[in-house]
Parts: C-alpha cells; structure tokens; sequence
C-alpha cells in the first residue's frame, strides 16, 4: 500500500479516507527457492546491467520519466540485449527509482554518489509471467519462447490470500534463493466512526485513550518485550563482532544472520497487536487516531540514545495499522504530534519546561499521566478535524481524571501468531 510521506504543518491532518481515495492495498507473499540454473543466474546480471546502464543514460540526459527513456534508450537496448524485451521497461522502472532517491539526496544538499546496484535481481511485471495459483507453478521468460519452470512452496496462509480471487497478480521479483509475488486489492469503504482509538506511539506501547460517545478509558497496548529484544540482540551482535574481527566473511554472515531473527521476532510480536487494535476498532466501528511521526533533527544526544531512536520500531508498527485497517475498512487519522504531551487537555496551556512521567498543568491542576494526557490531545485534534467523529463521540477529559490505565491488549494471553522460539533469548542471557 503506498502512503503519502509528506510532512504536515502543525494542526493539520492526514485523513486516510478510502471512500474518497479508493485506495489500492498490496501485500507480498515470500518464498524461499534454490534455483541452481545458469540460465536463471544469467538472466538476472543482464538484467542488473540493464539497470545500470539506464542510470547511466538517465542522468547523462536528465530523464526523470519512463515513456521519456523509453524513447531515448530501448531501441539500443532491445537490440544490445538478447533478453525477454518486457524486463527493460522493468529496469526503467527501478533504474528511475533509484534515481529519484539520489536526486533527492542531492536536492537536500546530502552527500550521494552515483547510484549502482550490485545485487542480482530480476523484476517482471504482471503480464511477463505465469503463475498457477492452485499448484504454485511459475513460469519465467527468458527470451522468445524460451523460459524456466519451477514450483514455489506454498503454504496454507500463500493459499489463502492466492485462492481468493479478490486478489490481483502484481509485479514478480526474483533475488538469489527467494521469488517475491506481490499481490494487490481494492480497499473496501471506509465506515462512518462512532468511537475512535487515539494512541500516543512510545518506546514500549502505543498509549491513549479509547473514548465512545460521552464516556472513555485510558488503555494501553504493550509491544510485547520488543526493547528488550532488541537490547538483547544488539549484546549478541556486539559480542559475535569482537569474538569474529579476525574473519570478516564468518562476521559479516552471523551479524546477518542475527539481524534476521530480530527482524523476524520484534515484526511477529508488531504483527500481533496490529491485527488485534484493527480488530478491536472494526468491532466497535472505531478510528484509529495515530501520530504522523518523523522525528527530523531528532539527532545530537548521547550515542545509545541515538541508538535507542534508530532502532524504534515506530515506522513499522503504523505501516502494519494502516494497510490493515485499510483491508478491513477501518478509517485511520495521522496529526501532528507536536506538544500533545505538554499541553493541558481541560485548559489548552502549554508547559514550556520538560515534563516527566505526570503531567501537572500550572494553569489550572490538570494531573495526569504523560502518555495518557498526550493520547487525550491527540484525541482532541482529531475531532476539531473530522465532524462526523465529532459528533459521535464527546470530548470530555474530566472524566478520566480518577481512571487509571488498564491493559487493553495483552500479548502475554494472546494465542494467534507464530509460535515463541524456544531459544532463551528472552531469558536474560547474555
């Protein structure tokens, strides 16, 4: 699903309204494959020579568009390249990408060389390829009516989404040892709300509150241990380094291959309350109220806090909210999160010093938790944005004044997702 990036001035909202927009969401379904072909392996480094002699063209001629270097290149292309003629308007594609991520760099002054890949790779768009959907059959072209055959692993959760036939067949990417097949719907209708969810993102939850007509409740949705995860995995990597230094190859694959299984265990317990907040707000007709969170010059403090912000899964877990909620039709609201922890719910003051974890307005003792008073302003933002959730629910913080904040979703008491390593990692092993 491809979201707007853009950063919004303060008070102004990013509505992501799917009746509107009609929105196109996109998944991508993994498999790992060992193709041992040297036709295969030949195709892919025509192809990333394809890609790096399109970057060369396009920034010799200044070309920012597809059509444009089509004109100018795929005439010497076709013919220099004995190769499927598709997969060139395919390296145009990528090519063209990479070059618009340099080009910004440039543009914002940063320092960027001449982008090259060097990774073998092979894109096909959805009319280049054939893939049996039932038996997991795939075809790839390689010139004229010559091509490779293979069958990719499919696994009940692949059939699920491949059976369906509101699923689309989109682009195929092919990289040494796994075949990527994106597939592609249109969004339903986005309901009417009548409750919202309105979460402050922090290091280890999203807090806030969830408030239906006149009433609301502070609520928490913890991150399942993902700090510590992180801390323990970084000690391993740092330890695998130092023991390692003397043998980059052996490093550089255990540093990767650590890095794997963190990615892998902090998205598992990501993809649990993702799927469990979509759910909760479709069963009570509810928006999700999130921050549009960038966190520029968010640099200059000491290296583990640097460290620490870096590796905050903050990107992911809204990526994961957003294209879920826009599968199931659950509208989802972004605002500006500036000063939505030390600003006074009940007054509007603003605390010019630093606020600790209980924010105590001078103005007029408003007290409440840092987290739970920013999830209250977030709140309040998002209905001064939309009348139809403005209508359905009241803002009233008083009355969480005596309420304390309570576990909406436990990771601990939930059954679905992938099964816990039984590895001690999490034990506090070093």
């Amino acid at each position: 699903m491809i979201l707007d990036t853009f950063t919004y001035p303060p008070g102004e909202v990013k509505w992501f309204d799917h009746r509107t927009i009609g929105m196109r969401s996109c998944r991508s379904l993994s498999f790992a494959v060992s193709i041992d072909d040297h036709r295969l392996d030949s195709l892919m480094k025509e192809f990333r020579l394809l890609v790096n002699k399109s970057i060369r063209v396009a920034l010799t001629t200044g070309v920012r568009s597809r059509p444009r270097l089509a004109r100018v290149a795929y005439a010497d292309f076709s013919r220099d390249h004995a190769v499927y003629k598709k997969y060139i308007r395919s390296a145009f594609e990528i090519a063209l990408g990479v070059l618009k991520a340099h080009r910004r760099r440039v543009r914002k002054g940063n320092r960027s060389s001449i982008p090259y890949m060097r990774r073998l790779m092979l894109k096909a768009d959805n009319q280049s390829y054939w893939l049996d959907r039932e038996t997991g059959r795939l075809r790839i072209p390689i010139r004229g009516t010559e091509g490779l055959q293979l069958r990719l692993p499919l696994s009940e959760w692949h059939r699920s989404i491949l059976l369906d036939q509101a699923w689309s067949l989109g682009s195929l990417t092919v990289v040494p040892g796994k075949v990527i097949v994106v597939v592609r719907r249109e969004t339903p209708k986005a309901y009417d709300p009548q409750a919202a969810f309105a979460l402050d993102t922090n290091e280890d939850s999203l807090d806030g509150v969830m408030a239906a007509g006149d009433s609301a409740s502070p609520v928490t949705l913890p991150f399942g241990g993902v700090r510590q995860v992180q801390a323990i995995h970084f000690r391993r990597r740092r330890r695998l380094a130092k023991k390692k230094a003397h043998d980059r190859r052996v490093q550089r694959n255990l540093l990767g291959r650590e890095g794997r299984r963190e990615r892998n265990r902090v998205r598992q317990r990501l993809h649990r309350l993702s799927r469990w907040l979509v759910s909760a707000a479709k069963d009570r007709r509810a928006a999700i109220v999130l921050e549009n969170l960038t966190l520029h010059g968010a640099g200059g403090r000491s290296r583990r806090m640097n460290r620490r912000l870096s590796s905050w899964p903050r990107r992911e877990i809204h990526r994961q909210i957003e294209y879920k909620a826009a599968l199931e039709g659950v509208p989802v609201l972004k605002i500006d999160p500036r000063y939505t922890s030390k600003t006074c719910p009940a007054c509007g003051a603003r605390r010019r010093d630093r606020v600790g974890r209980v924010f105590r307005c001078d103005a007029c003792g408003w007290t409440m938790d840092r987290q739970i008073n920013a999830g209250l302003n977030i709140l309040r933002t998002a209905l001064a944005s939309n009348e139809a959730l403005a209508r359905a629910v009241r803002f009233q913080p008083g009355a969480l004044r005596d309420d304390v904040m309570s576990p909406l979703y436990d990771p601990l008491r939930e059954g679905r997702g992938a099964q816990e390593e039984p590895s001690g990692v999490e034990s506090g092993a070093t």
